[in-house]
């Protein structure tokens, strides 16, 4: 793992925990993660030590998805704890603007979130146009798969994140035992939900993946000339804690989340004359 780069702290974890949970020798890397997560706790900002900013219930079974209609799909409320979650989508299918939208609700529940960016292709602007809170945003850059799927298991196993992303962009996935050891991990923790993107291994991760959700884009959403977002159908195809089957139809906003009003009000037309929100075939 030595020479991720952390891009920006997140939450608490004190420094003589680290060799526990990773079970070996600290790395560099471990020593600036267990810097960057001392960092907030020494601001007096400890989540977990109760202070002024709100905590999950850790005894919620899921984590919210940011769509209550995926949400009531899914049969659990939301992300199984524990779980290993594959969005399953082309290029251009929303897998990436609804992971931001599941951290983002996550967030605003009170719990911390996690994003190992493989190619380093999540740009913190548009995330924080989504909703995301970078100042509790743990972003990680990792050089290889093998080394995104070790920090994410170092994370899952410290219990302290709630809902994390492995994105491998356009990477190969690692083998699968990496990755079913990774998934078993997670469900003895009972912890984290995570929630991998993986273009070119959805082979590998969709056979291991305890959750595996479907996008196809069925419209497009407009207003006026512009394109602001699209419309989504996400189908639950495979799902361990629940039945599988159930779809949800899901809106993602481009850049400014759902705050399409303010977008619309911003028009310098009379209201009657502005343009409306409109849903174009794909």
């Amino acid at each position: 793992m030595a020479g991720a780069s952390i891009a920006k702290p997140i939450g608490v974890f004190p420094k003589e925990n680290i060799c526990s949970i990773i079970g070996r020798p600290m790395t560099q890397t471990d020593a600036a993660l267990a810097t960057a997560l001392e960092t907030l706790r020494t601001r007096g900002l400890g989540l977990r030590r109760g202070s002024e900013a709100p905590s999950l219930d850790r005894s919620r079974p899921s984590v919210p998805t940011g769509h209550s209609s995926l949400d009531a799909a899914l049969g659990t409320g939301g992300w199984p704890r524990g779980s290993l979650a594959f969005l399953d989508g082309p290029a251009g299918s929303g897998a990436t603007t609804l992971a931001l939208g599941s951290l983002r609700a996550t967030q605003e529940a009170g719990g911390l979130a996690a994003w190992i960016d493989l190619d380093g292709t999540l740009d913190p602007a548009v995330a924080a146009r989504l909703g995301v809170s970078l100042e509790w945003l743990l972003l990680a850059r990792p050089h290889d798969a093998a080394e995104a799927v070790e920090l994410a298991a170092w994370l899952g196993r410290s219990g302290l994140i709630d809902a994390l992303v492995l994105d491998f962009g356009e990477r190969d996935a690692p083998d699968r035992r990496a990755l079913d050891r990774f998934g078993s991990l997670l469900a003895r923790s009972g912890a984290t939900s995570a929630l991998v993107l993986a273009p070119k291994g959805r082979a590998v991760v969709g056979s291991v993946a305890g959750v595996r959700v479907s996008l196809r884009r069925s419209a497009w959403l407009a207003v006026g000339r512009d394109l602001v977002g699209q419309r989504v159908h996400a189908t639950v195809d495979r799902h361990r804690w629940a039945l599988a089957g159930a779809s949800a139809q899901l809106d993602l906003w481009f850049g400014e989340g759902r705050r399409i009003d303010p977008l619309v009000a911003s028009l310098a037309r009379p209201l009657e004359e502005r343009p409306s929100l409109r849903v174009v075939s794909a």
